[in-house]
C-alpha cells in the first residue's frame, strides 16, 4: 500500500464506518479519486485477511479480524519496510553488517509479516548473494552470511551502491568547498550518525591539504569504504592481508590521510586498513596504466601516458574510423578504469540496463572492444564498465550518424524575401530532421513531379498526394510544434517498423514447448538460417553467437537477443523463437523469447529503429503473454501485427 492508501486505510479503522465525502474532505481529494483508491484497496485488503466492505446508504467499513493489517500499518508508522524488495534488502543489509546469527521468526516479528513471507523474502536474498559467491549458513542457531571481512565489505559496498545510491552536492563553507553525500534514512541507517560525520569532515580536511582532485564516483567511492571501514574497526573486524602478499607502499597522500583519520577517529588504523586505503588513492591519482601488472610511477605527462591507449584504440577499432574525440575520450576513461580493475576495484553503472537495451549497437562495440583489452591488459570488465564505455562509442554514432532527413519543398507567395526568411528558421529548428529540397510558388508546385516528403506552406493547398502544413513566414512556437508531429508520424510510419517485419520471416518464427537450453536455441536457429539460405557457414555462426554470449549476455528480462558479425549474415533477416518453457540462458538466467539477430551491414541504417520496436515489444507485458499463449508459429506474427496496429492507432 502506499501513503494514500495507509491513510483511508487508517480513517477507516478509526471510525469503524464512514462514507465516501467524508474520506474525500479528511484527504482533500475528489470523491472520484476516493473511489479509483478504494477499488484497489478492495483487491489487496484480502491479503491480510479483512475485507472492504461498500454498502449504499449504510457506509464504508473493513470487516474481518484487523490484527495483521493492524500490524502492517504499524510498521508503516515506524519507517519499516513495506513492498516486498524493501524487505529483502532490509534481511540483506542485516546479514550484511552483523556476524551473528538471526532466527526467521525475529525477521518475521521485526517486520510485521509471517515466517512464510520471510522464507520466500530470503529465496531472493540468497540468489543474490550467490551472484557475489556468498553462501548462506543455516542452522538451529538461525541464518547467517559466510565470507571473509574483504568480501563482507565489497557486498555492502555494492549493496549500498546498487539499491540505494548517493547524491553528492557541494556546498562553500567560510570560503572552502564541502562536498556531503545526500543518504536516503534508510542508508543512513546502516552507519551511525558520528561516523557518517567524521568521514565527511576527514575528507573535506583531507582534499584540502592534498593536491587530489577526485570525481564524485571517486569521491562517494572513498567516503563509503571509509564509513564501513570504520564501523567495522569499532567492531574489532578487520582486514586481513596474505602472508605471501607484498601490498604496495603506502603513498604520502595515504599517510595524510590516515593521520587525519587517526586524529579524528580516536583509533588507530591498522596497516592492513593503511594498505587497502591506499588503493583507493592510487586508483584516484593521474598515472599511466600499462600493460604489466605493475604499478606506475606518481609523476607523468598526461599526453604521454594517453599515447600507448591511443595508439592501441586506434589499431583495434579502424574498421569504425576513430575521431580524435573517440580516441581521446576512451584513452582518458580507459587509463582510470584499468588501473581501477587492476587494483581490483569495480564500478557500480547505475544505468547498465538502459544502455545494454537502448544503446545496443554502442553496448557492442564496447564488448568486442573488451576481448582485446583482457587479451592486452590481463582484465576483465564487467557489464558496469562495459556500459560506461558504449556511452563513448554512442556520442561518436551521433556525431557520425547519416539517418537520412526528410525532403520538404516550401511554398511561400509573399515573395522571395519571405520565402528565404522561412527556409532559414525551417534549419534552425530542424536543420537535422528536414532537408528543403526546393523553394518555390504554388503555380510551380502542381507542375513538378512530387518527390518530397511533405510541403510546407504559407497557404493553404488542396489535392495534394503529399501532406501540407500551413504555417506563418515568421514560423511561431505554434508551427514548430506541428511541423514536429508530422516528422514524428512520417518517422513512425516510414522505412524502420517495414524493415523489421519484413526482416521477420514466417519460415524463421517458431513456437515450440521447451527448448532447452541457449547452445541448443542458437543451435537450432542457426540450423535454420543455414537451410534457408541466410548464412553460409552454420559452425562459425554457432561459435560466435555463443563466444558473444561469454563476453556479455543478450538476455533482458524475458528476452535475448543474440547476433554475430555482420559479415558472417549473407542475407539479413530476424529470427524468433518462443518457449512455454522458461530457456536457461548464459549467468543464470531465464527467458520464453529470442529475438536472434542475423543482420549485416544493408540494413545497418534501420538497426536504431529496429531496436526501438523490440524495446516496445519487451516493455509490453500483456504482449508478452499474448505470445506465450499461442499455439502456433503464424499466429505469433499476427499477434505482432495487429499489437503494431494498435500502436500506430495510439499514436494517430
Amino acid at each position: 500500500m502506499n501513503e494514500r492508501e495507509i491513510e483511508i486505510v487508517r480513517f477507516i479503522l478509526a471510525n469503524k464506518k464512514t462514507h465516501y465525502r467524508d474520506i474525500a474532505h479528511h484527504m482533500k481529494l475528489s470523491q472520484r479519486t476516493i473511489a479509483s483508491t478504494l477499488n484497489h484497496l478492495a483487491n489487496i485488503l484480502p491479503q491480510f485477511g479483512v475485507t472492504l466492505v461498500r454498502r449504499p446508504n449504510v457506509g464504508i467499513y473493513i470487516e474481518g479480524k484487523t490484527l495483521r493489517l493492524q500490524q502492517t500499518l504499524q510498521a508503516a508508522k515506524l519507517g519499516l519496510p513495506q513492498s516486498k524488495s524493501e524487505r529483502q534488502r532490509y534481511i540483506l543489509a542485516k546479514l550484511l553488517l552483523t556476524t551473528r546469527f538471526y532466527k526467521l521468526q525475529e525477521l518475521a516479528d521485526a517486520l510485521y509479516v509471517s515466517r512464510s513471507t520471510v522464507e520466500n523474502d530470503l529465496l531472493a536474498v540468497r540468489q543474490y548473494l550467490a551472484t557475489l559467491q556468498i553462501k548462506l549458513q543455516v542452522s538451529h542457531a538461525g541464518i547467517r552470511v559466510v565470507v571473509t571481512e574483504k568480501q563482507r565489505r565489497q557486498a555492502i559496498s555494492q549493496f549500498i551502491n546498487r539499491y540505494w545510491g548517493q547524491d553528492i552536492y557541494a556546498q562553500h563553507k567560510h570560503g572552502q568547498l564541502v562536498r556531503t553525500l545526500n543518504l536516503p534514512p534508510k542508508l543512513q541507517q546502516l552507519f551511525s550518525q558520528k561516523i557518517i560525520s567524521l568521514v565527511l569532515a576527514s575528507l573535506t580536511e583531507f582534499i584540502e591539504a592534498s593536491q587530489i582532485s577526485f570525481s564524485d564516483y571517486e569521491f562517494q567511492s572513498l567516503a563509503i569504504h571509509l564509513m564501513i571501514a570504520l564501523e567495522r574497526i569499532q567492531d574489532n573486524a578487520t582486514m586481513v592481508t596474505k602472508k605471501d602478499s607484498h601490498p604496495t607502499a603506502l603513498l604520502a597522500e595515504t599517510k595524510k590521510l590516515v593521520t587525519i583519520l587517526e586524529r579524528r577517529f580516536q583509533h588507530k588504523i591498522p596497516p592492513e586498513e593503511q594498505h587497502y586505503l591506499n588503493l583507493h588513492i592510487i586508483a584516484v591519482t593521474q598515472n599511466p596504466v600499462t600493460s604489466k601488472q605493475e604499478l606506475p610511477s606518481t609523476q607523468f605527462n598526461v599526453a604521454k601516458t594517453l599515447q600507448p591507449l591511443i595508439d592501441f584504440l586506434r589499431a583495434n577499432l579502424t574498421a569504425l574510423k576513430p575521431d580524435q574525440e573517440l580516441l581521446h575520450g576512451l584513452a582518458l576513461h580507459l587509463n582510470s578504469a584499468l588501473k581501477r580493475l587492476k587494483l581490483g576495484l569495480n564500478i557500480y553503472n547505475p544505468y547498465t540496463r538502459e544502455i545494454q537495451r537502448n544503446l545496443p549497437e554502442a553496448f557492442d562495440a564496447a564488448v568486442q572492444l573488451q576481448a582485446r583489452l583482457q587479451a592486452r591488459y590481463t582484465v576483465q570488465l564487467n557489464d558496469d564498465e562495459l556500459a560506461f564505455i558504449a556511452l563513448h562509442f554512442e556520442s561518436f554514432y551521433e556525431r557520425h550518424r547519416t539517418q537520412q532527413r526528410l525532403r520538404v519543398v516550401v511554398v511561400c507567395s509573399s515573395g522571395i524575401g519571405t520565402s528565404q526568411l522561412l527556409a532559414q528558421r525551417l534549419a534552425m529548428n530542424f536543420n537535422h530532421e528536414l532537408e528543403i529540397s526546393q523553394i518555390t510558388r504554388v503555380s510551380a508546385l502542381f507542375t513538378t513531379q512530387m518527390t518530397v516528403d511533405f510541403v510546407i506552406s504559407t497557404i493553404p493547398i488542396s489535392h495534394l498526394a503529399k501532406p501540407v502544413i500551413v504555417v506563418s513566414p515568421l514560423l511561431n512556437q505554434r508551427d514548430i510544434t506541428r511541423i514536429q508531429r508530422e516528422i514524428e508520424l512520417l518517422r513512425q510510419t516510414k522505412k524502420p517498423l517495414n524493415t523489421f517485419f519484413h526482416l521477420l520471416r514466417p519460415d524463421l518464427v517458431f513456437k515450440v514447448a521447451a527448448a532447452g537450453g541457449y547452445r541448443q536455441v542458437i543451435t537450432k536457429i542457426a540450423h535454420q538460417l543455414f537451410v534457408n539460405g541466410y548464412i553460409t557457414d552454420q559452425e562459425k555462426v554457432i561459435q560466435a553467437a555463443i563466444s558473444r554470449e561469454k563476453l556479455a549476455s543478450t538476455a533482458l528480462d524475458q528476452f535475448a537477443l543474440p547476433h554475430v558479425s555482420p559479415n558472417l549474415i549473407k542475407r539479413p533477416a530476424i529470427v524468433l523463437l518462443v518457449s512455454q518453457q522458461p530457456i536457461n540462458w548464459l549467468g543464470d538466467q531465464q527467458v520464453h523469447f529470442v529475438f536472434f539477430m542475423a543482420l549485416n551491414s544493408t540494413v545497418h541504417q534501420s538497426l536504431r529503429e529496429i531496436y526501438r520496436l523490440i524495446n516496445q515489444i519487451i516493455d509490453d507485458h500483456q504482449l508478452a503473454k499474448r505470445l506465450l499463449q499461442v499455439e502456433k508459429a503464424p499466429q505469433l506474427i499476427q499477434v505482432l501485427n495487429d499489437w503494431q496496429e494498435s500502436q500506430r492507432r495510439n499514436f494517430d
